[in-house]
């Protein structure tokens, strides 16, 4: 039974549309030269568009699945693309965003180029609470330079528009939203989701994608919006939690009516979500299947604040040791005041994260730690072989004490190894 089972769930995800895109999100104390941060590194936000995906350690996973990693982690994402910051002193997002690919012929995109060294017309959204108002603004014809810079390449759905305002990443007054995933059964509950939302939302989406009507939901359950213009982390964390369970328990609902009940397993989402106030960052890295990864997400704790991307920017050893993979089904919270803090969302199905540099030697850091372990245990027991044959005991207790020495020395070895 559990064999056909998964026989329908791989068939189903081979079936259904793949959704997965890619992002950069970047949030601090300090400003960031954004050509830095999405060009810097093999593996950047071009080659996130067009190569294979980097995934190291994601093979640590409890649930890997090698067959359904790239319906998770897509290799092309050129279904457009865009970036979102916060000037110095404006509390609403500037966007440029793009139906095009970010790159074409290996030449990135014009208005890409443009945008970086500040050449760029990008739109600020406008404080009205009743309609979507974006107006362009001069460029500021120098390099982009922000505390909160926000960048994602599409992939879009088969049944899903390729169009500007399709293109991530969305604004909800003062908040940038970031979707990688999909939201299963999105098309059968579209029209209840949209009809359950307060109306003052409904203008504010001006495209047709799961991924902003989940950032309308998201807005839905802020405490305070859209009259604030912050948000403490609290409020973030809480929204992020509602809005998952909002959408897990509509996919549930389709899935129960088509009389999907044979499988047991929940309908598999990906809900890898980012928000930002650009003073805060919160993302969630979730798969609602108990069986099944997300998409990958890792993030990179620097000294002026922290980095979130879909994959590493460099595939080299020194980097990937900077790198962290974000367990599945936890969410990391950053604000100036408290820092970096990750969290289990789901306490049944979470994975510890995992450093990337575990990729090299194929172990999670306990399974390391407990490996060296017993290389040091090995030593210490020929160490002691060694030295009773050198001085052989003479008594009894003089065995007793060798044999003692032994235990510690192999316990130590294994409790405090030294490196």
């Amino acid at each position: 039974m559990m064999s056909y089972c998964k026989l329908l769930l791989l068939w189903a995800a081979a079936a259904r549309p793949v959704a997965a895109c890619r992002f950069i999100a970047y949030c601090g104390n300090r400003t960031v030269d954004a050509r830095k941060l999405l060009l810097d590194g093999e593996n950047n936000l071009l080659a996130l568009a067009t190569s294979r995906p980097l995934l190291p350690a994601l093979s640590l996973s409890r649930h890997y699945d090698e067959a359904q990693v790239p319906l998770r982690n897509v290799e092309k994402n050129l279904d457009g693309y865009g970036v979102s910051w916060y000037e110095e002193g404006e509390s609403f997002p500037r966007r440029v965003r793009s139906a095009n690919p970010i790159i074409k012929d290996n030449v990135s995109d014009a208005t890409f180029q443009n945008l970086l060294d500040g050449r760029a017309v990008p739109m600020l959204f406008r404080a009205s609470l009743d309609v979507c108002v974006e107006e362009p603004q001069p460029p500021s014809q120098v390099a982009l330079e922000s505390r909160a810079v926000f960048a994602h390449v599409r992939a879009a759905s088969p049944n899903s528009t390729q169009k500007e305002t399709n293109s991530h990443p969305f604004a909800f007054h003062t908040l940038t939203w970031l979707h990688n995933g999909h939201v299963w059964g999105f098309e059968k509950f579209r029209e209840q989701l949209i009809a359950k939302l307060p109306r003052k939302l409904l203008p504010l989406v001006a495209g047709d994608t799961d991924s902003e009507l989940a950032g309308a939901v998201f807005a839905s359950h802020l405490a305070g919006f859209p009259y604030r213009k912050t948000y403490d982390l609290v409020a973030l964390r809480a929204a992020m939690l509602a809005t998952v369970a909002n959408l897990r328990e509509r996919s549930l609902r389709v899935h129960e009516s088509e009389g999907s009940d044979v499988c047991p397993d929940m309908p598999p989402s990906s809900l890898n979500f980012a928000v930002s106030d650009g003073t805060s960052l919160v993302v969630i890295r979730f798969r609602s299947s108990m069986s099944e990864d997300p998409p990958t997400l890792y993030y990179r704790i620097v000294p002026e604040g922290v980095i979130v991307a879909s994959e590493p920017s460099s595939s080299d050893a020194e980097t990937l040791r900077e790198w962290t993979l974000l367990g599945k089904n936890r969410m990391l919270s950053y604000s100036p005041s408290t820092g970096v803090h990750v969290e289990c969302v789901c306490p049944h199905s979470c994975d510890d994260d995992v450093s990337a540099a575990a990729h090299f030697s194929g172990r999670s850091e306990a399974d390391a730690v407990v490996g060296k372990g017993l290389v040091w245990y090995a030593a210490a027991t020929v160490l002691a072989f060694l030295l009773g044959r050198r001085w052989p005991a003479r008594s009894l207790s003089e065995e007793l004490a060798l044999s003692v020495v032994t235990v510690l020395l192999a316990w130590w070895c294994l409790t405090t190894p030294p490196w």
